[in-house]
């Protein structure tokens, strides 16, 4: 959002809202929730087709910074990278509507562990699906890493072993494997702070 936007954005957001629920539902948009942590907006939508494309109102895109890249285009949002999903898609119908929270929650990788983080989450996505929560994901752009999942979790039983490998690759101490890969929000005596609950301004 641009600079001091942060509550103008929010009620033209919340002024739209329904008649931008129909509008989004007739494109094919099944479900959205939109996050900010800060001046930045996170979206998750799950759609009916690929080709869905998403689009800002106008009263909302004229508080936003347009997303610098290549081109000359103007960009109001960018695509994050799809890097694991515990649960499969086919399964997210049965959980339309059932009143759980929805949940957007932002950590920031150090650049050198990329590859090391999306190596073991493939890994445990193939060799452990729904072991935590079946409307889990995560994804990525630049630092950030996002992800969306809904508490309580849906009832499902724990997936077959989508894959094998000579020798399981998933650590048992995970916790203890994943943290240096983070650049943590800040720490304490508690313990560092490496994911963030983000605010929801819109779901449905």
């Amino acid at each position: 959002m641009q600079a001091g936007c942060e509550a103008s954005f929010a009620l033209a957001l919340a002024e739209a809202a329904a008649s931008w629920e129909r509008e989004l539902r007739d494109q094919g948009i099944l479900s959205c929730s939109i996050f900010t942590k800060g001046s930045g907006v996170f979206v998750y939508l799950e759609a009916a087709s690929e080709s869905c494309e998403w689009a800002w109102t106008k009263a909302c895109r004229d508080l936003l910074e347009t997303w610098p890249g290549w081109g000359s285009d103007k960009r109001y949002a960018v695509p994050m990278l799809d890097i694991y999903h515990d649960g499969q898609a086919e399964i997210r119908e049965a959980r339309y509507d059932s009143g759980s929270e929805r949940l957007g929650m932002l950590a920031r990788l150090k650049p050198p562990m990329y590859s090391s983080y999306i190596f073991y989450h493939y890994a445990m996505q193939e060799e452990k699906p729904n072991c935590f929560n079946p409307t889990y994901v995560i994804g990525t752009h630049e630092e950030f890493i996002f992800s969306y999942y809904e508490h309580p979790s849906p009832a499902f039983e724990n997936g077959a072993t989508r894959r094998t490998w000579p020798a399981a690759i998933t650590p048992e101490n995970w916790h203890e494997v994943m943290q240096p890969h983070f650049i943590p929000w800040s720490e304490s005596e508690q313990g560092m702070v490496l994911w963030e609950k983000m605010d929801t301004l819109l779901s449905f």
